[in-house]
């Protein structure tokens, strides 16, 4: 298994309020996107990172994955939620967070927000989580069409995320893990500018290069087409 991280602050932030963690040792990944507009994103997603990998470091999380994931979040949340509420500087602070565990060919995804987990396998792009957006709902609701979600005002209103009450739901997924799956955990600043069959296509016609330089090549794509927000990759080449 192969693996990278690049986040860049793109062209239209002040600050970089995107984070993400790598542990190998225990196959943890972590991308998280502090809420735009409100104060302190970046502090938030920070302490989502760091909490969610104390937590599963300090209960072996690969006795009880997919609870130990689950509740390495609740932390995260209510650390953030605390802080938010006594530290006049963080006041709403928030972030999304999408987690994976892979370990002996299975992954344990979690999510909640709207940064996402890709499986790209047999030249088919699998979008494992889902987004808590407005847009979102009124997709499931038959309001608005497929094609219609990514320029819709309300798909980047956050229904769910990190900090804002003191509990939160989490959403877990689970699939098993074959050899050449490539899988993806990014933030919307690049799934906003570059569309689900256009990761796709570009991950199958440069899979085989080194994943620093599909990494760079994604990022820089979406600066080009405006970098208007934070843009975060994590990549994984089993």
């Amino acid at each position: 298994m192969d693996f990278i991280g690049m986040s860049d602050i793109g062209l239209m932030r002040k600050k970089n309020e995107d984070s993400y963690l790598i542990n190998e040792d225990i196959g943890l990944f972590i991308v998280c996107d502090g809420m735009g507009g409100h104060k302190s994103g970046d502090i938030a997603s920070d302490l989502a990172v760091k909490e969610i990998n104390n937590y599963v470091i300090e209960n072996n999380v690969l006795d009880e994955p997919s609870k130990i994931l689950l509740e390495s979040i609740q932390k995260a949340n209510y650390l953030i939620w605390h802080e938010s509420k006594t530290n006049p500087e963080c006041y709403e602070m928030g972030t999304t967070v999408t987690a994976a565990i892979i370990h002996n060919n299975k992954l344990i995804a979690a999510n909640v927000g709207d940064s996402c987990l890709y499986i790209i396998r047999n030249n088919n792009l699998i979008k494992v989580t889902k987004d808590h957006t407005l847009a979102e709902q009124m997709l499931s609701k038959g309001l608005l069409s497929a094609d219609e979600i990514n320029s819709n005002a309300y798909n980047h209103v956050l229904t769910r995320a990190l900090g804002i009450d003191k509990q939160v739901v989490v959403d877990l997924f689970f699939e098993e893990i074959y050899s050449n799956d490539f899988i993806i955990l990014c933030s919307d600043g690049l799934t906003d500018l570059i569309p689900d069959a256009e990761i796709l296509e570009f991950i199958m016609d440069n899979y085989n290069n080194s994943l620093e330089t599909i990494a760079k090549e994604l990022i820089e794509l979406a600066i080009y087409r405006g970098g208007s927000d934070n843009i975060t990759i994590i990549l994984i080449r089993i």
